[in-house]
């Protein structure tokens, strides 16, 4: 497993200083919090699936990041003298090499703000350099908050193909 490189950004998001960062091993415990505070629905659209927390395993993953195949940022603010995460994107490539499959969540009370648009074009960016030439992402049909995010970016959006309860979205990265 290879170590992401350090990436730290910012952007002003309502007079609030939020950071856009690598994951780390060390932020276990502002992921968990991360999740444990999205509600139900954003969970469902993350998870696809009900989840109330993450799994040991799924924290150990999540802040574990296997780069090149994988890159994680989450953007942050400070908060009573601490960090709180307040969104996380990834990808993870796929089997095809130069295909990545991303996912990102956002806090609801951020979500429509440009917090998950920041994530996906830097993340976008890390892809691009490890020679990752297309992304894609299975988003649930109701979750107009990421298709329109996701029409925004560029994405092309088209049915499920083999799953019916999913859109499938797709950009090639230039």
């Amino acid at each position: 497993m290879s170590t992401p490189p350090d990436y730290t950004d910012f952007i002003d998001v309502d007079d609030t200083r939020v950071t856009i960062r690598t994951m780390r091993p060390q932020d276990r415990d502002i992921e968990e919090q991360f999740v444990r505070r999205l509600t139900p629905t954003s969970k469902y659209y993350r998870f696809h699936a009900a989840l109330r927390e993450l799994t040991v395993y799924m924290l150990d993953h999540f802040t574990n990041v296997d780069y090149p195949d994988e890159m994680a940022l989450i953007a942050t603010i400070s908060e009573e003298d601490a960090e709180r995460e307040i969104g996380v994107a990834r990808y993870v490539r796929t089997q095809v090499p130069d295909t990545a499959e991303i996912a990102v969540v956002v806090s609801d009370e951020w979500q429509g703000k440009g917090v998950g648009g920041k994530l996906l074009k830097d993340l976008r960016e890390f892809a691009h350099q490890v020679g990752i030439r297309h992304l894609e992402a299975r988003v649930l049909p109701d979750n107009q908050r990421m298709l329109r995010l996701a029409q925004d970016l560029g994405f092309r959006i088209k049915p499920g193909g083999d799953d019916p309860s999913a859109v499938e979205l797709g950009k090639d990265v230039n």
